[in-house]
């Protein structure tokens, strides 16, 4: 069996990676943290080469949750290299759709 194929604009979908997983402020860093930082770029680089839009999920936790917003761990990860014009989309729950905006900019796409 052949796995399916993604349409030629396909975006690209980087969910949850933000500061406090990988700072080890609040709690020790994600496992393999480095690696995956790594292996995210070189999706996103892939992307973008191939002019696929690329946008960025975070999660917005409870106040005084690590990831409530404008907490230091709540930025997404720096080290991923967001460009500029590449949106970021909140999400309060499991579920990034619950995001109407994130919904129609998928859809735009």
């Amino acid at each position: 069996m052949s796995a399916p194929s993604l349409p030629d604009n396909a975006p690209l979908i980087v969910i949850d990676l933000q500061t406090g997983m990988f700072d080890g402020v609040h709690e020790p860093p994600i496992h393999d943290a480095r690696d995956i930082v790594e292996r995210t770029k070189a999706v996103i680089d892939w992307a973008r080469r191939g002019g696929r839009k690329v946008a960025f999920i975070r999660h917005d936790g409870p106040d005084g949750d690590p990831l409530a917003p404008d907490e230091p761990g709540w930025p997404v990860w720096p080290a991923l290299g967001q460009a500029a014009d590449e949106p970021t989309f909140a999400k309060s729950v499991r579920d990034a759709f619950s995001n109407p905006a994130f919904g129609d900019w998928v859809a735009g796409q």
